[in-house]
């Protein structure tokens, strides 16, 4: 049975449209075929970002985990869509044990890391008590061109997952995942592709590959004797037998880091010239520093937050908790934002509410713990006036949560300071309300 055939039969599939009936309708958009190259040049595949550039680049690491660090420390709640409050419940158990001794730190760790590398985070929906992460680069995005019989309108719609455990290059038989039970998150879309995501590291690659050479050229300056380069000339023409000794017996004495800075000593009528530059004369360390915030930058990461050099030379604690912050805030907020919109389909918010994320136990971020504490006491105050005003407390706390004034209630009770001095105030019958004139104890 063909795949279209079997994808007609799916129970999922969108009411009141036709289906067109060739196999062209479909469209696989993640994968881009062929085998990764055995090169040390970093590729545009998952395979090439994982080893060279995750686990083989220190700069790459240091930038991916500073903000793996970060994303996978938040919590779930949901957050009512009128009062903005925080609150939890049981349907949330999904994302906090998403698989057997999983946590919602180590969803959340995972998916930054696909989308980082592959641009593209998959979380499927095993049964309502698991959750499972889908390698990106097995993954094939299948959508289909719908018609609609009423108006003959056609259009373009992700129906599902094709995913192989083997690869999409195996002759395993491949699983289909209708799009109901997967999660599929791209942060930074590919404007190639219509779902697809792209991963951050790509227009980068280029100096990822740079800093690659260059860690292979200090290697190799440290191999051959950690000084530059050197010409041995001498005045006469010697024999090539001779000359291939003295070359072995230069390299056998002063070769390698083991034997940096010996003293040579030469034949003779030989003259020892240095050819090119040391470090200090290239401006190794600031030429590295540059490559290194540029793929910062890319990542949306501060270099100080990562490490790198290029931040901690001018970097005082006060500047890192200011970097931190702009991180959160600029950075890491907008991913915590779509990672909650895409997971959302694995939890069950109440009416009014949506999922979201809490950040109040980050230690991280706790400066912005202490600056919330100090507008909850503005907020107190700015409540006080608010029910000293006659409006309902209830509706009070909404409307300064929320930002809407509209969501505020008047009691119809104003203040006595709004009244006329010795004004008879309307009491409720049998009340001991006082006489202006008289005594209130008669």
């Amino acid at each position: 049975m063909k795949l279209f055939d079997q994808l007609r039969g799916l129970s999922s599939m969108p009411t009141g449209l036709d289906w067109t009936s060739t196999d062209s309708g479909f469209l696989q958009t993640y994968y881009q075929g062929g085998e990764p190259q055995d090169t040390e040049r970093l590729g545009a595949d998952f395979g090439s970002y994982a080893t060279i550039g995750y686990q083989g680049n220190g700069v790459v690491f240091s930038v991916l985990n500073a903000r793996l660090r970060l994303f996978s420390e938040a919590t779930f709640k949901y957050r009512s869509l009128a009062a903005k409050r925080l609150f939890g419940d049981l349907s949330l158990g999904l994302l906090e044990h998403p698989w057997p001794g999983g946590s919602t730190s180590e969803l959340l760790g995972r998916m930054i890391q696909d989308a980082d590398l592959a641009g593209n985070a998959y979380i499927r929906r095993v049964n309502p008590t698991r959750l499972e992460r889908m390698r990106p680069d097995w993954v094939e995005i299948v959508s289909v061109m719908l018609e609609d019989l009423t108006t003959g309108d056609k259009h373009r719609e992700v129906i599902g997952y094709l995913y192989s455990e083997s690869g999409l290059l195996s002759q395993e038989s491949k699983m289909f995942y209708p799009v109901e039970d997967v999660a599929h998150w791209s942060p930074v879309p590919d404007p190639l592709a219509n779902w697809r995501g792209m991963s951050w590291l790509t227009p980068v690659v280029r100096e990822i590959n740079a800093d690659l050479s260059m860690t292979q050229y200090k290697q190799q300056f440290f191999d051959n004797a950690a000084t530059p380069n050197m010409i041995v000339k001498y005045l006469g023409k010697i024999a090539p037998d001779a000359l291939k000794k003295v070359q072995e017996q230069i390299q056998a004495r002063h070769g390698g880091t083991a034997n940096a800075f010996k003293s040579m000593v030469i034949d003779q009528g030989a003259d020892v010239t240095v050819v090119g530059n040391n470090f200090a004369e290239m401006a190794f360390t600031l030429l590295q520093a540059a490559g290194e915030v540029r793929i910062a930058s890319a990542g949306g990461t501060p270099p100080i937050v990562a490490g790198l050099q290029g931040g901690l030379d001018a970097s005082t604690m006060a500047n890192y908790a200011a970097a931190y912050r702009n991180f959160a805030d600029s950075t890491v907020n907008g991913l915590w934002r779509g990672a909650c919109s895409v997971l959302s389909k694995f939890a069950d918010p109440p009416e009014g509410a949506e999922l979201w994320f809490d950040l109040r136990d980050i230690p991280a971020l706790r400066d912005a713990e202490e600056l919330r504490q100090k507008g909850y006491a503005q907020f107190s105050i700015a409540v006080m006036n608010l029910v000293n005003a006659g409006y309902d407390p209830a509706t009070v706390v909404d409307a300064l949560e929320g930002g809407d004034m509209a969501l505020l209630k008047h009691t119809g009770l104003i203040s006595v300071q709004l009244l006329k001095p010795n004004t008879q105030l309307n009491a409720p019958a049998g009340a001991n309300v006082p006489d202006p004139g008289g005594d209130a104890s008669q």
